[in-house]
């Protein structure tokens, strides 16, 4: 896996997803306003909980990726 591999960044396999599925929930946000208030306030919902989780599965993929020598993983 490249370096830059989005199975190894923790933005891209949870933060933008969680972000996401909790801020795109009708009804939609009708302003720019609303929009970056519903970001914001999916970001303060993290908790330390969800970042200890998200620490775990960035080991195991880690992991994952040593033992493999860096080959692609479907379903990672």
């Amino acid at each position: 896996m490249p370096h830059r591999s989005p199975d190894l960044t923790p933005c891209d396999f949870f933060v933008w997803g969680f972000v996401k599925d909790s801020v795109y929930v009708p009804p939609l946000s009708m302003s720019l306003k609303e929009l970056r208030d519903r970001i914001t306030h999916a970001l303060q919902t993290i908790t330390a909980d969800m970042l200890h989780r998200v620490w775990d599965e960035f080991d195991y993929r880690v992991d994952v990726c040593r033992v493999t020598q860096g080959a692609h993983i479907e379903g990672l």
